[in-house]
């Protein structure tokens, strides 16, 4: 179980966006302040995704997130799902910034095949 917990640590701060690492030198530990940045970064990040959906992709994407915070909740615990669906929650529920929708969406259906979301 340990080991699912790291891998989905990692996953997470490693989703929460390119352009931190960018700007950042490459973790050696996994900090629970940086998994709980990742969570939040990676709920912002899926909620811009669905408000840039088509209105007819996004009954699909509720399911998904339902279901990504399912996995949260049985690998990382509910706190981590309350950071993720929290942060989703405040994404989709500001203006949307059109200039960077195909960056979120790209970011949004790689999460959706990474953990098997997209059926």
């Amino acid at each position: 179980m340990c080991r699912n917990i790291l891998g989905a640590a990692l996953l997470v701060i490693a989703a929460a966006g390119p352009a931190a690492a960018q700007t950042s030198p490459p973790a050696t530990a996994v900090t629970p302040e940086g998994l709980d940045r990742g969570l939040v970064n990676l709920g912002l990040m899926a909620g811009h995704a669905y408000q840039c959906l088509p209105e007819g992709e996004r009954p699909a994407a509720q399911q998904a997130v339902l279901a990504f915070n399912s996995i949260l909740v049985a690998q990382m615990g509910a706190n981590a799902a309350f950071r993720f669906s929290s942060s989703f929650g405040a994404g989709s529920s500001h203006d949307v910034d059109r200039s960077f929708c195909e960056r979120s969406l790209v970011d949004w259906r790689k999460l959706l095949q990474d953990h098997n979301l997209n059926r």
